[in-house]
């Protein structure tokens, strides 16, 4: 599919430092609660209601939550020299490579994660640039496969990473289309179910999971209208993570820049 690639695809949703929000950010002068009430409008206009992506501020959206299990809040995003799930920990996060659309905390027990952050600090050399497909646009697909969007709504086993207690089992059964806060969501990561199905005594992916699993990644794969752009850097982005299916392009750096930040990673529970 024919990706927009330029830098000013997120222009739609960047929003300028202003109003009680811009006070409170800048000079700290304006109380938090109205600069909170600035922010949730934005919120419900461009993450509930829009395209699922706001960029801007956030400092205050709700309570931080641990992305593995030494309790980690911010999480640096950028190639550790790994592939997408490769051995017992390795993540999407800690690889240069592309594609594998996917919702953060995929490796978790739910709920997920309502929204996530990333603040850019800087560019890659080469590549890198944000993919997004709403899960409104995947259910629209399927509408006619009712049958498929039955069995998504059923439980798969997905991969924990190594951030299961000790004693616990590897995986964690969930299903990949879900409700949650009474509104439909999604949580899926391809390489982490079929990593969850291959532990013992876990089962094999059933015929109709193989054909649910497919379907899903071919219309993500042909979706003609994904949202693509590239962070700025100081720029902060806020995603609705139970919404959108979110990944990136190849990205490739010069080697003595390979290990200096990319992107900051937050989850966050929203307040209120």
């Amino acid at each position: 599919m024919e990706h927009d690639l330029s830098p000013d695809a997120f222009n739609a949703s960047r929003i300028p430092l202003s109003g009680a929000l811009g006070d409170f950010l800048g000079a700290g002068s304006t109380a938090p609660e109205d600069a909170r009430r600035e922010l949730m409008a934005l919120v419900d206009e461009h993450v509930d209601a829009g395209s699922g992506v706001l960029v801007g501020f956030s400092r205050l959206l709700g309570e931080m939550l641990p992305q593995d299990n030494e309790g980690t809040q911010v999480r640096v995003v950028r190639d550790r020299g790994t592939a997408i799930g490769e051995g017992a920990r390795a993540r999407y996060s800690d690889s240069r490579f592309g594609g594998n659309l996917h919702t953060d905390g995929a490796e978790a027990p739910l709920p997920a994660p309502e929204l996530f952050t990333l603040l850019c600090t800087r560019q890659a050399d080469v590549g890198g640039a944000l993919e997004l497909i709403h899960l409104r646009d995947i259910v629209a697909a399927l509408s006619d496969q009712p049958d498929v969007l039955d069995t998504l709504r059923a439980h798969f086993h997905f991969d924990r990473r190594g951030d299961q207690p000790e004693g616990e089992s590897p995986t964690v059964r969930k299903p990949v289309i879900f409700e949650q806060g009474g509104r439909a969501a999604i949580t899926h990561l391809r390489s982490y179910i079929e990593k969850g199905h291959a532990h013992p005594p876990v089962p094999d992916l059933s015929a109709a999971q193989l054909h649910a699993l497919d379907t899903l990644d071919a219309v993500i794969a042909s979706d003609e209208h994904p949202r693509t752009g590239k962070l700025r850097p100081g720029e902060l982005a806020l995603f609705d993570n139970l919404s959108l299916l979110h990944g990136r392009t190849e990205f490739q750096d010069e080697p003595d820049r390979s290990r200096l930040l990319l992107l900051l990673r937050t989850w966050i529970r929203r307040s209120g």
